[in-house]
């Protein structure tokens, strides 16, 4: 078998091979596995919305918060306002991927 190329490895794992009769064995494993845990979808948005509720709580009496706020309302977008801005990408982003690598 060392002189096979891969083509011929694929082929032969593809190859349609008929079920080697067990005697009901993958029938009583498949009954034996516990059910899966139930999906809450509701979990991930309620979380996200209590996250940043207590993270907007927490930053309230900041004053880097306050000066981003009272700059970003007059149209002047000042260091602090970027750097606020710059946190929350960051932070969005940190999420989204993470997000990402739980889904997968």
């Amino acid at each position: 078998m060392a002189d096979l190329s891969d083509q011929a490895l694929e082929e032969l794992l593809r190859r349609d091979v008929r079920a080697i009769p067990d005697q009901g064995f993958s029938a009583r494993v498949m009954r034996a596995l516990p059910t899966p845990p139930r999906q809450r979808h509701w979990l991930m948005p309620a979380a996200a919305i209590s996250g940043a509720l207590l993270a907007w709580l927490a930053l309230l009496p900041a004053t880097l918060l306050q000066q981003a706020a009272s700059d970003w309302l007059a149209g002047n977008m000042g260091p602090s306002t970027l750097a606020l801005w710059a946190l929350v990408l960051c932070v969005g982003l940190l999420g989204c991927g993470w997000a990402l690598e739980e889904a997968s």
